[in-house]
């Protein structure tokens, strides 16, 4: 293991990157927009990088493809790893000194959450002091999803995504208090769904707003509430979650113009919010169990 000073780095940062590993991100989130998470893919060669600390929890997702044997250190504790065949996750705290070393090239993905976002869960449930331990290489499926669908969600690069990830940032928030941390006692359950008023007021405001990237941050705010209440809340009250109803909302708009316009499909897409045709017939089969083209033709 080094002994030289270790850095503390901000992987937001390209040129914090390329002091930790040889080469660059394949595609990160730095221009999604996205509130609270950051995301990168990388492949990167066999490599030993220096010891180090995140700024944010960092969330390593390997491929689960490709066989790889590695050591990790956490604070000097070393431990021989392997990743593939279930063993695909990693968790690297924030400020905790870090070391790993890998011996064939892979790919991997990394998630980065920013410490705020677990306390202010956490303190909602009234728990103060919660810290996230280090783990070694371990199976953890929620948490491969989660990292393969913000991956996806990078390579499509497409405007609307933020409301789709505010919603794994928070899912994976929780996941991590109760499952990872030092939380002693269970998160507060919220139930009863939002009273009435609050809920009429987020739905007017969603419809009001169909085409637009929103995002849970814009949406809580706007009903005075954090985003880890709204979201559950909502979800008690109409049993979808936000982004699932912003789904169907746009999907029921393009019903509605697929019936009544000669619009162009691509045009219906951007009209009622989605990046483009592709995004829309997507979404679009999943929710209608066909294609805009063939729900028009059946008309």
């Amino acid at each position: 293991m080094s002994n030289t000073q270790p850095l503390t780095v901000d992987f937001t940062q390209e040129d914090n990157v390329l002091q930790i590993l040889p080469r660059p991100s394949l595609r990160s989130s730095d221009n999604l927009g996205w509130n609270g998470i950051y995301v990168q893919q990388h492949q990167q060669p066999a490599w030993e990088t220096p010891e180090y600390a995140h700024t944010r929890h960092m969330l390593l997702v390997h491929s689960a493809n490709v066989t790889v044997r590695a050591e990790r250190w956490f604070d000097g504790r070393r431990q021989q790893e392997q990743f593939g065949g279930g063993n695909n996750i990693a968790i690297v705290p924030a400020t905790v000194q870090h070391q790993a070393n890998w011996a064939r090239e892979s790919p991997f993905t990394l998630l980065f959450l920013e410490s705020d976002r677990l306390r202010q869960i956490a303190y909602e449930s009234v728990i103060a002091g919660v810290e996230l331990m280090p783990q070694y290489a371990m199976p953890d499926p929620f948490i491969d999803r989660i990292g393969r669908a913000l991956t996806a969600e990078l390579a499509s690069n497409q405007f609307g995504s933020r409301l789709f990830a505010d919603s794994l940032a928070i899912a994976l928030s929780i996941h991590l208090l109760r499952n990872y941390s030092n939380l002693l006692q269970p998160l507060r359950e919220y139930s009863g769904g939002l009273p009435q008023r609050k809920l009429q007021q987020a739905i007017a405001y969603i419809n009001d707003r169909l085409t637009e990237d929103l995002s849970i941050v814009a949406i809580a705010d706007e009903l005075e509430m954090s985003q880890y209440h709204f979201s559950r809340l909502f979800k008690q009250s109409l049993d979808i979650s936000p982004y699932q109803y912003v789904i169907r909302q746009r999907i029921e708009q393009a019903k509605y113009l697929l019936r009544t316009t000669a619009l162009a499909v691509a045009a219906i897409a951007t009209q009622v919010g989605f990046a483009n045709q592709n995004q829309l017939t997507i979404q679009f089969r999943k929710f209608a169990g066909t294609t805009p083209s063939n729900y028009r033709k059946q008309l």
